[in-house]
């Protein structure tokens, strides 16, 4: 399969799988070719007013038992940037990370997560889903 794994996390709580190719944060829309337990279409649409966040994934499975770091002691240094920021989810979620900026303003902002051992490859955050945003002791 072609494009990049992802899971869409929607306002709604829901989750859907599949590959993306071609996404852009500044369009209205974007399309998922879904994993087949997820929809029997080829082709889902999104609306960028209706997302959580894309998390750009290395794998669909993931690891449910995993306890993702909450810290920056031993955070990655691999990461294209090391501005450090820990966002606060409408829906309770935290993630600790790192971005190369955020922008109130713009529809969303990407970050790498700050744990080496998380599935996640990097994450697009939509603004309207964020509650708060912490920048703790740049480096």
């Amino acid at each position: 399969m072609a494009g990049h794994k992802v899971v869409i996390k929607l306002l709604n709580g829901d989750i859907i799988k599949g590959w993306l190719e071609n996404f852009n944060p500044n369009r209205e829309n974007f399309y998922i070719i879904p994993l087949k337990e997820y929809s029997e279409k080829e082709i889902l649409e999104f609306s960028i007013k209706n997302i959580k966040s894309v998390f750009f994934v290395k794998d669909f499975i993931g690891n449910k038992d995993y306890q993702k770091v909450r810290t920056f002691a031993h955070a990655r240094r691999d990461t294209p940037t090391q501005k450090r920021i820990i966002i606060h989810f409408t829906d309770g979620e935290k993630f600790y990370g790192t971005t190369y900026g955020y922008n109130p303003n713009k529809t969303g902002f990407f970050i790498y997560p700050a744990d080496s051992k998380d599935n996640n490859i990097r994450v697009f955050a939509i603004n309207t889903a964020i509650e708060k945003v912490e920048f703790p002791d740049n480096i």
